[in-house]
């Protein structure tokens, strides 16, 4: 892999060094965008998610509050957005706006049926003067906002379907690839391991064949490397993502030494006594997850405690039976102390 990369910061650097009249690489508006500048904070629900993985993608982010009706309100339709147009590249993420208050906002959007990912204290720069909720900011690819407003406008919708028709597939871009015809069709079509090849075979080429070559391969480790870097980090926090990206990287790149890299990770990780125990306490934590979500939280007035004890008792001793189980068979695991942690959060211990 090291080879992989040391490969790639050649290809960046003969692109960046190439003449400026020759170069076919548009400029990047994204760096500088609205979207790129805008910070997510803490996710609460979802997969983690930080601003650079938005790049390239159409993205609804949502301001809203578990104490808005209207919010709560627009959480099935941000849902179904999500659900019809997520493969064809919508982000949707709800940004909470009302206080810490994680367990309650986490709860209503659960009950509520988001699919989506939800933060805490997201900003985006210069737009945060607006009075109430919910908001709705939505931007294209280039970052840029194109609708904000909100989400019960019509005209949001109007605006997520022309953005993600003016969309250009993430790792061409706008660049017209005239020689590299077939690479390019390989990459829309998910084949990245055999574009990769035939662009390793032409990138010492001279003309128009080596810079579009450089380019794609460029774009290619670019979008390699932030899945390299994910698992990394998913390695610990979340397993079983670890385990779905290495098997991306392994069935996109297949055919180039990406996926030869991915696979041999694959077979690490079988052998991972460690991971493997946490990804087995992980999945048996993701039912009890979801049964925290259906309980709302505990009612701070005593008189509402009594009437939330009586209506949530069966679930919460369910739940509590699950816990104790989790922690019997994998006492050292932080999906048991997490596990731990919220029921004493749910019951006030």
């Amino acid at each position: 892999m090291m080879r992989i990369l040391t490969a790639a910061m050649v290809v960046l650097a003969a692109a960046s060094a190439a003449p400026a009249a020759e170069e076919p690489a548009a400029a990047d508006p994204w760096a500088g965008s609205t979207l790129a500048q805008t910070t997510l904070g803490e996710v609460w629900l979802g997969p983690p998610l930080e601003t650079g993985d938005l790049r390239g993608q159409v993205v609804l982010l949502e301001f809203w509050g578990y104490r808005c009706g209207p919010c709560i309100a627009s959480i099935p339709h941000l849902s179904k957005l999500h659900a019809t147009y997520g493969a064809h590249g919508l982000s949707v993420v709800g940004a909470h706006a009302q206080g810490p208050a994680k367990a309650q906002a986490v709860a209503i959007a659960t009950r509520s049926g988001a699919n989506y990912t939800i933060v805490s204290r997201a900003s985006v720069p210069g737009k945060m003067t607006f009075r109430g909720i919910p908001k709705v900011f939505v931007f294209d690819h280039t970052g840029a906002i194109v609708f904000d407003g909100h989400p019960g406008d019509k005209a949001m919708d109007r605006a997520i379907v022309a953005a993600l028709k003016r969309r250009p597939h993430p790792l061409l871009g706008d660049v017209k690839y005239t020689v590299m015809k077939a690479a390019a069709a390989h990459v829309v079509a998910g084949r990245l391991g055999r574009a990769w090849t035939a662009c390793e075979a032409k990138r010492k080429d001279t003309g128009r064949a080596g810079e579009e070559s450089k380019l794609l391969l460029a774009n290619l480790d670019r979008y390699a490397s932030s899945l390299q870097k994910r698992t990394e980090k998913y390695r610990t926090e979340d397993p079983a993502r670890c385990l779905a990206v290495l098997k991306k990287l392994k069935t996109e790149f297949a055919g180039c030494e990406i996926s030869t890299a991915a696979d041999a990770k694959l077979k690490e990780l079988a052998g991972d006594k460690a991971f493997q125990t946490e990804l087995k306490a992980q999945q048996m934590y993701a039912p009890i997850a979801a049964a925290f979500g259906k309980v709302p939280p505990r009612p701070a007035d005593p008189r509402d405690r009594v009437r939330w004890q009586a209506r949530w008792a069966g679930g919460i001793r369910q739940i509590k039976a699950r816990v104790d189980q989790l922690k019997e068979q994998y006492p050292d695991s932080r999906f048991s102390a997490e596990a731990e942690k919220k029921l004493a959060q749910l019951i006030g211990g």
